[in-house]
């Protein structure tokens, strides 16, 4: 599923920058390509740097940081969509530095899968050897390990 779209994506890119290149030439359209990577590293840097204070501001208040953790990986995603070169990438990457747009991206995420994210229906898989099947019968189980303090 994931290899279709980088290359749907990629061949999308070409088309847009060779029809830019053909309408404003080919220096103009890497300087705009270029300036369009620089504000995006600026306003990746200063998102960066506010998502981190709302969340050390929600961690002093006692609470969990968790919106401000999805924000981070959202503003990951969008840096890395800004730093690829194209028009199409930059403008998704710009949509997720926008602090509306990221949170309707958070909320439509997580609307969608909450009954996967929140539900115990997931598969786990333990690890028992035949010692731990013969004592599983024992109430107090007793668990050995080394600790160390530095």
């Amino acid at each position: 599923m994931i290899f279709p779209l980088f290359v749907i994506m990629t061949l999308l890119e070409i088309y847009v920058l060779v029809s830019v290149g053909e309408s404003i030439g080919g220096l103009s359209t890497v300087l705009l390509v270029v300036v369009t990577a620089l504000i995006g590293s600026i306003l990746l840097k200063q998102q960066g740097w506010s998502t981190m204070a709302k969340a050390q501001s929600a961690m002093a208040n006692g609470q969990t940081p968790a919106f401000e953790m999805l924000e981070g990986v959202v503003i990951l995603i969008s840096g890395v969509l800004l730093l690829t070169p194209g028009f199409i990438t930059d403008a998704i990457g710009l949509l997720g530095l926008i602090p509306f747009s990221r949170a309707y991206f958070i909320d439509n995420l997580l609307k969608k899968n909450a009954q996967k994210i929140f539900t115990k229906n997931s598969a786990s898989f333990v690890h028992k050897s035949p010692a731990d099947k013969q004592s599983n019968t024992q109430k107090n189980k007793t668990l050995e390990g080394e600790f160390w303090e530095d």
